[in-house]
C-alpha cells in the first residue's frame, strides 16, 4: 500500500528535486492495520508547499505548470488524468455545503434505492431520446407545430390528449420530456386501454403523406377544404393545357411550323400571346378560394413526381364539374391515413421501454420509497451523535413528498446549498459541519485516495478530537494522505488509534534533501509522546549515548529544554531552574557544570564535568554543529541543532543590546524588556525613526526566539524547530546578524 512519486510540478513552487523524485524521497506508504485503507501523515512546515501538493493532486489534466506522476502497488502509473484523488481542503472559505444527498448518505437501502432511481432516470432519457429520433426520421415530426402532431390534438379523448402532451414534450428541444411525470407516464403506457390499434394502410401512400405533411402540406389543405365555398368553372381544365402550350412556345420561339402537326401556316408569337391572354382570362374569372386551391394543390410540383391518392385529378375534376363525391371520398381516405399514422406515433410510446427492465425497477423503487429511510448504523450515529451533538441543532433526514428523494434538513431549511450565514451557527460550528459532510462525501467517493489539507487548522480543541476520530473511522476504507503543520493532529490520530499512520516530513528547500522524508517509528514515538522522549534522555536501553556525536554540543543544546523541564519536574526550592536561567540570559557571569544537572533531571550520568557559560554559547560556530548521528535520529538531531542556534541568536541579541545601550541586566529581564529599553525614545528624540525600525524588527522576532528556548508552557522539543525550514533558518540568522551590525554602528554614532 504505497505510492511512489517520480515527479510533482506546480509552477516554481517546488525545488528541482521534485521533478525527479526517487523511491527514497518520493515514496508515501500507507500504514495498514485491520481495514482496507491506510493513513500516511505528511508534516509540512508553513511555506513548504503543503497546500500546493493538494492542488497538484486535485488537477484533472496535465499541463507544463501542473502535473504529477506516481506508481501504485500494481505498477499502474497515476497522473492528473487518472482522477484517483478526492481532495478535502480547508473549510474556512467554504460558503456552502455542496452536492446532493446521495453524496453523503449511503445506507444499503438508500444505496439500492438511488441505484434504481438512477437506472430509471437513465432509461427515461434513453427512451425519450430514441422516441424523438424516431418521430423525426419515421414521421418527419420535429416541431410542436407539425401537422401530424397537431392532428393528435384534434382527437379529443383523454388518452389522445395525454399522448399529444407526451409527444409534444418529447420532441420539444427545450424540454426533451423532462417535464413529464414519470409515474403518470408509466401508469399511462401500462394501461392497454390507452393504446390505439392503427389501421393497416398502403406503405406507398403512408410514405407520401408523411413527406407531404412536412413539406408541401397538400394533405393538410385538402382535409381542411370546405368544398361548398368552391365555385365551379369548367374552363379550369384549359389552364393546365395553356400552361403546357405556353411552356413549349416559349422554349421554341423561332419555329416556322407547328411542333405537333408540322403545319406551316403557323405564327408562334401570335399563338403564344393568345394562349397567355386566354389563360389570364380564365384565371381571373376564378374566385379567391378556387385560385388558392388551384395554385397550392393542383399546380404543386410535388404531385407531378408522385400522386398516389390521385389528388390532382380529383381536385381538377371537382373544380371543373362540381361533383364533390370524389373529393369527400379523398378527404375521408386522407383522414384515415392521418389517423393511422398518428396512432403509430402513439403506439411508439407504449413500446419505448421494450427490452429494458424499467417496469421492474420502477415497481421495486416505489416499494422502497414507501418505507422510512434506513442508514448504515455508523452513518446514522455520525450524523446524530457526532454532528448534531456538536452544533446544538438537529440535522434530520426526511423524504421529500414530491420528489421522493431524501433531504438533509438543518432545522426547517435544506442543508445542502445553504449559505453559511443562514445556518445561525458559530464559525467553528459551520466549519465543523462542513468538514463532517466532506468526510461523508469522501467516504462514499469512488476515488481510491483521499487527501486532507490541514483538516483541523480552523478548529478549537472542542472539535479536534472528534475530527481525528472521524478521519480514522469514516475513511477507514480509503488510502489517506493527511497534510498538516499541526503536531496536535499527529498526536490525536495516535490517541484515537495507536500507531495508525506512517509519518513523513515534506522538505522543499534550496539544495536540501527534498521530498517526502520518512520519520522512523522510534522518532515518531518521540514526537508524539513526551514520556518516550524523557526515556530517551534517560538513555534507557542505551539508545541515546551511542548516537551522540559531540557531547558538549549536545549538553549545550539541551540547556533550554532542561530549564523548562526543571521548572515543572523539580521542587522549586531546588535552584536548578535558577542556575540554568543564569546561562539562558545575559546576567549569568560564570559557567555551570551541566552534567550533575542532567543527572538530577534524567538520572543519567555523563561522567566528567561540562562547564557551560554565556560566553560559550555566544562563541559557538553554528556552521559546524554535529550533535547527534543523523542516520539514527535525523529529526531529533536537526531539532537540537536548531534549538542551539536559536539559543545562540537570542543570547547574541540580548548581549548586543545590553552592551550597545548600557542596559543593566538582572534576572527579571526578558528579551522584550531589553528590546523596549534599548529602543525607548520619544518622537522628538534624534534617531527616533531608526530606533522605531529597530524596535519593530526585534519585537517581531522575539516570540520565535523565545519559543525555541522556553519550554515551560509546552514540553514539545520538536516545535517550533520542526516548523522552520533550513532556508528560513539561514535567512533568520543572516537578517538578525545584519540588523545587529546596524545597531552597533547606530549606538557608536549616537555616543559620539
Amino acid at each position: 500500500m504505497r505510492l511512489v512519486f517520480s515527479s510533482i510540478i506546480n509552477g516554481a513552487i517546488f525545488e528541482p528535486e521534485f521533478q525527479a523524485l526517487t523511491p527514497a524521497n518520493g515514496t508515501i506508504e500507507f500504514k495498514h492495520l485491520n481495514t482496507p485503507g491506510g493513513i500516511a501523515v505528511v508534516y509540512a512546515p508553513n511555506g513548504t508547499g503543503k497546500s500546493s501538493i493538494a492542488k497538484v493532486l486535485d488537477a484533472e489534466t496535465t499541463t507544463t505548470s501542473m502535473s504529477f506522476s506516481a506508481t501504485d502497488d500494481a505498477g499502474i502509473t497515476l497522473g492528473p488524468e487518472s482522477h484517483k484523488f478526492h481532495i478535502i481542503l480547508d473549510q474556512i472559505n467554504r460558503n456552502i455545503i455542496p452536492g446532493k444527498e446521495t453524496d453523503y448518505l449511503i445506507g444499503q437501502q438508500i444505496r439500492h434505492e438511488y441505484e434504481l432511481r438512477d437506472r430509471i432516470n437513465a432509461a427515461f432519457v434513453e427512451a425519450f431520446t430514441a422516441l424523438s429520433a424516431k418521430y423525426k426520421s419515421d414521421f418527419k415530426v420535429s416541431k410542436v407545430r407539425d401537422f401530424l402532431l397537431s392532428q393528435i390534438n384534434t382527437l379529443r379523448t383523454e388518452s389522445y390528449q395525454k399522448s399529444y402532451e407526451y409527444i409534444r414534450s418529447i420532441i420539444n428541444t427545450r424540454t426533451h420530456g423532462n417535464d413529464i411525470d414519470q409515474s403518470d407516464f408509466i401508469s399511462f403506457i401500462r394501461n392497454n386501454a390507452n393504446c390505439p390499434h392503427p389501421h393497416e394502410i398502403e406503405p406507398q401512400k403512408k410514405t407520401w403523406l408523411i413527406t407531404d405533411a412536412s413539406n408541401a402540406k397538400i394533405v393538410e389543405k385538402i382535409i381542411n377544404l370546405n368544398h361548398n365555398v368552391i365555385i365551379v368553372n369548367n374552363e379550369i381544365i384549359q389552364i393546365e393545357r395553356h400552361d403546357d402550350a405556353i411552356t413549349l412556345l416559349k422554349k421554341y420561339p423561332y419555329l416556322d411550323s407547328c411542333i405537333v402537326c408540322d403545319n406551316h401556316d403557323f405564327n408562334g408569337n401570335m399563338i403564344l400571346t393568345r394562349k397567355v391572354e386566354n389563360r389570364k382570362r380564365i384565371y381571373d374569372s376564378l374566385d379567391q378560394n378556387t385560385r388558392e386551391l388551384l395554385d397550392k394543390v393542383v399546380m404543386d410540383n410535388s404531385l407531378i413526381v408522385s400522386d398516389p391518392f390521385r389528388i390532382k385529378q380529383i381536385i381538377s375534376a371537382f373544380i371543373a364539374g362540381g361533383n364533390a363525391a370524389e373529393l369527400i371520398a379523398l378527404q375521408s381516405e386522407l383522414n384515415i391515413y392521418v389517423h393511422a399514422i398518428v396512432d403509430e406515433m402513439i403506439v411508439a410510446l407504449f413500446h419505448c421501454f421494450d427490452g429494458t427492465r424499467l417496469f421492474q425497477d420502477f415497481d421495486e423503487y416505489n416499494a422502497l420509497v414507501a418505507t422510512q429511510p434506513q442508514l448504515d448504523s455508523e452513518e446514522l450515529l455520525f450524523i446524530e451523535d457526532v454532528i448534531n451533538e456538536n452544533i446544538g441543532k438537529d440535522i434530520s433526514i426526511i423524504r421529500d413528498p414530491d420528489s421522493k428523494n431524501y433531504k438533509l434538513k438543518l432545522g426547517n431549511n435544506d442543508l445542502l446549498g445553504m449559505d453559511r450565514g443562514s445556518m445561525e451557527l458559530s464559525s467553528g460550528e459551520q466549519n465543523f459541519i462542513s468538514l463532517a459532510f466532506e468526510l461523508l462525501m469522501a467516504r462514499h467517493s469512488t476515488k481510491e485516495y483521499v487527501v486532507l489539507d490541514d483538516p483541523i487548522s480552523s478548529f478549537d480543541s472542542v472539535y479536534k478530537n472528534k475530527i481525528a476520530y472521524c478521519i480514522i473511522k469514516f475513511l477507514e476504507n480509503k488510502k489517506q494522505i493527511v497534510l498538516t503543520h499541526n503536531i496536535d493532529l499527529i498526536r490525536l490520530l495516535n490517541v484515537q488509534l495507536n500507531n495508525c499512520f506512517n509519518l513523513y516530513i515534506l522538505n522543499n528547500v534550496e539544495h536540501g534533501n527534498n521530498g517526502f522524508i520518512p520519520v522512523g517509528e522510534y522518532e515518531k514515538k518521540l514526537l508524539i509522546n513526551l514520556h518516550e522522549l524523557i526515556a530517551l534522555f534517560q538513555n534507557k536501553n542505551n539508545c541515546l549515548v551511542p548516537a551522540i556525536r559531540n557531547r558538549r554540543q549536545f549538553l549545550m543544546s539541551m540547556v533550554p529544554f532542561m530549564r523548562g523541564y526543571a521548572h515543572i519536574a523539580i521542587d522549586q526550592n531546588d535552584d536548578v531552574f535558577g542556575q540554568l536561567s543564569g546561562i539562558m540570559h545575559g546576567y549569568g557571569t560564570g559557567g555551570i557544570d551541566v552534567v550533575p544537572i542532567y543527572k538530577k533531571l534524567f538520572g543519567y550520568d555523563f561522567g566528567a564535568s561540562e562547564a557551560i557559560s554565556v560566553d560559550d554559547i555566544l562563541n559557538i560556530n553554528y556552521n559546524q554543529l554535529d550533535i547527534l548521528d543523523l542516520t539514527i535520529f535525523p529529526l531529533l538531531g536537526n531539532t537540537l541543532k536548531q534549538t542551539l542556534i536559536y539559543y545562540y541568536l537570542r543570547m547574541k541579541v540580548e548581549k548586543e543590546l545590553v552592551d550597545s545601550f548600557g542596559i543593566t541586566a538582572h534576572d527579571m529581564d526578558t528579551l522584550n524588556q531589553i528590546i523596549q529599553r534599548a529602543f525607548r525614545c520619544e518622537e522628538t528624540d534624534p534617531g527616533y525613526e531608526q530606533k522605531r525600525k529597530f524596535r519593530v524588527f526585534f519585537t517581531s522576532r522575539k516570540t520565535l526566539l523565545n519559543e525555541f528556548n522556553h519550554f515551560e508552557g509546552n514540553m514539545n522539543i520538536f516545535q517550533p524547530a520542526i516548523d522552520i525550514t533550513q532556508a528560513a533558518l539561514q535567512k533568520e540568522i543572516t537578517d538578525i546578524e545584519s540588523e545587529l551590525a546596524a545597531v552597533r554602528l547606530f549606538a557608536v554614532n549616537a555616543i559620539t
